[in-house]
């Protein structure tokens, strides 16, 4: 898909989209992949649900019904562990997709939690497996998105056994940006809705580590810090921190795709968190 600039559309949304009850196909297709051909089909409505902060899109178990479309917001899909504790698995975020871990079990296997007032198209699977099969773009679009939320997984879990504290954080601000950047969006200043202790737990780190971690970074004036604000003073710093000694880093990595050069074993607690969230789809 073609790089756009989705700001005029999502800055219109808690205004207009949170005023009705759906929203066009034709209206929201071109950013998250579809390319509709046909008029007719692009009249087809879906339901727009509002989800304010803290409060659950679905709930691990759930009927797997729909997927759901971020049209505004930012999510994090969390289980909790045998010990009780809860396990971020991922931070869905406009214009991705929630849900597809259900399709093959037959319900949701994670909670679903709003980090901030949301928007999102909830689409039912089989009105979308229908439609899918009568334009080949929408089923393209869909192949694309179980592909990507496979390709976040397997970097994630090389996240996790690879790469150091620091590397970790700093690959985390470098997917966000990259995120943030695809939706038009400043790529060097943004806001994080997640908590320390929720990224801590994403990148299998301490709340005491991802804290340090930050105020290391922002005395190296690789980045600044204002509460949640960040801002990226200098990429190519955030980059180097993720490669082996000697080599020169890359100007722009793919988001996500973290390569683990220079790699120690990972050890038992964190190969665990990597088989759990091989087990959930963002």
């Amino acid at each position: 898909m073609a790089r756009t600039d989705l700001r005029p559309f999502f800055s219109s949304e808690h205004s207009a989209a949170a005023g009705r009850a759906s929203v066009r196909l034709a209206e929201f297709a071109p950013f998250f992949g579809f390319e509709i051909d046909d008029p007719r089909l692009g009249e087809v409505a879906f339901p727009v649900r509002r989800i304010k902060a803290g409060e659950s899109l679905v709930r691990a178990g759930d009927p797997f019904d729909a997927i759901y479309f971020v049209r505004c917001g930012f999510f994090k899909t969390v289980r909790v562990d045998e010990a009780g504790n809860e396990v971020v698995l991922a931070l869905p975020m406009t214009g991705e997709a929630i849900g597809l871990d259900g399709l093959d079990p037959g319900h949701y296997t994670a909670d679903v939690v709003a980090l901030d007032t949301s928007l999102v198209a909830a689409v039912p699977f089989a009105q979308l497996a229908h439609l899918g099969r009568e334009n080949a773009s929408i089923e393209r679009a869909l192949f694309r998105a179980f592909s990507r939320a496979l390709g976040r997984e397997h970097s994630m879990i090389c996240l996790l056994g690879t790469l150091s504290a620091e590397a970790r954080v700093a690959s985390f601000l470098l997917d966000l940006s990259d995120r943030f950047g695809r939706l038009g969006y400043s790529r060097t200043d943004f806001a994080l809705r997640m908590t320390r202790q929720e990224i801590g737990s994403y990148l299998g780190l301490k709340l005491e580590t991802v804290s340090r971690t930050f105020s290391a970074l922002a005395a190296s004036g690789a980045i600044g810090v204002d509460r949640k604000t960040i801002t990226i003073n200098d990429l190519a710093a955030l980059q180097a921190i993720m490669q082996p000694k000697g080599e020169e880093p890359e100007m722009r990595p793919a988001p996500g795709a973290v390569r683990a050069q220079g790699a120690h074993r990972p050890s038992p607690r964190l190969a665990r968190e990597a088989r759990g969230r091989a087990l959930a789809f963002a």
